[in-house]
């Protein structure tokens, strides 16, 4: 019996041993990157603030992952991958290229949750399966929910078999990716980006190159043209650069303003209650027309299968009157009728 409950001792320390090891040797080291020349098989890392004057390059095979805060360069290579985790940024002042035609290497640059890239230069994305003479090679961006990507050069693809950037956020979030000068592609079918929830905005002009399934607006986008994809924060000018910061703090952001301040014009008259009714109320509640009071009792508002964004023949209401308001069953959101369109509610500021 003793030799059995040895045996079985020295199984479970073999298998604690074996999680040990298989740890250690899954674990990702991370060489912290101070300037020096990157090598193929090593991931570096910056974790903060850091700043060179000089551009870099990333072979392939290795990995820059810029962990927290922002890092600053004159431009950058990027042949194996850059990673800008959550909430970091990478600035540029000079150019990036993106892979290398032909070259039959994988190389992306990865955005996480509010992470931005911001670069004065261009961006050039470098084919490697050689315009698909070698299919499965890619050089990509992939941006996560809320990032950013601010190109104050031009934009040049190079693929034309595969998007050069792609979503991989949250299904109901959303990333830009902006254009400020010309972009170009090989046409040829060539897309920027098949994600809805890319934003592509071309503030220049579009050559040879498509949206494909993007959210885009464009060639030559102002906040005039598409306001319901226009970010807050983007300058129309588009030699404004600088402004993917400003974009970013104004992702799911809401301004609101303080109440107007003064004497009241006049009181409520006229109140619906299923509690003790106040001697006070509803002559006490300010500038109301009609008020309403319950402890456990909602108010329902009228409910509609549903209308269409432009009335259309056939919706529930036949002749909308300006400012009307109902409960869309179907789009599940109370809607507003401002004239022309009927529009979901939504938070955004009070003016």
């Amino acid at each position: 019996m003793n030799n059995l409950n040895f045996f079985d001792f020295n199984k479970k320390l073999i298998f604690l041993l074996m999680i040990a090891f298989y740890g250690v040797a899954n674990a990702q080291t991370c060489t912290p990157y101070t300037g020096q020349p990157m090598v193929s098989g090593t991931t570096y890392c910056i974790d903060g603030n850091y700043t060179t004057v000089s551009g870099i390059t990333i072979p392939n095979g290795a990995t820059l992952i810029v962990k927290s805060g922002q890092f600053q360069v004159s431009g950058i290579q990027v042949m194996g991958d850059l990673e800008i985790g959550d909430g970091a940024s990478v600035k540029s002042n000079g150019s990036i290229q993106i892979g290398t035609y032909g070259s039959q290497q994988n190389s992306k640059i990865k955005l996480g949750t509010k992470s931005f890239l911001s670069l004065t230069g261009s961006v050039t994305q470098g084919d490697p399966s050689f315009g698909g003479f070698y299919p499965g090679t890619t050089s990509m961006i992939e941006m996560g929910t809320s990032s950013v990507v601010e190109i104050c050069g031009t934009f040049t693809q190079q693929s034309k078999t595969y998007p050069s950037v792609k979503y991989i956020g949250v299904p109901t979030g959303k990333a830009y990716c902006i254009a400020k000068a010309q972009a170009n592609g090989v046409g040829d079918g060539a897309v920027i980006s098949n994600d809805s929830q890319i934003v592509a905005i071309a503030m220049g002009s579009v050559t040879d190159l498509g949206a494909g399934g993007a959210s885009f607006c464009g060639p030559n986008a102002t906040s005039a043209t598409c306001p319901s994809l226009w970010p807050n924060g983007l300058s129309n000018d588009p030699n404004s650069c600088g402004n993917a910061p400003t974009i970013i703090d104004n992702i799911d952001s809401f301004c609101t303003k303080p109440g107007a301040t003064g004497t009241p014009d006049g009181f409520t008259k006229f109140g619906i209650t299923v509690q003790q009714k106040s001697n006070a109320w509803p002559e006490n509640v300010p500038n109301g027309f009609v008020a309403m009071e319950a402890k456990d009792k909602g108010f329902v508002i009228t409910r509609v299968q549903h209308v269409s964004q432009t009335p259309q023949p056939g919706d529930a209401i036949a002749n909308p009157k300006e400012g009307m308001l109902l409960y869309d069953m179907q789009d599940k959101c109370v809607k507003l009728y401002n004239g022309t369109e009927w529009k979901c509610v939504e938070r955004s500021c009070n003016d």
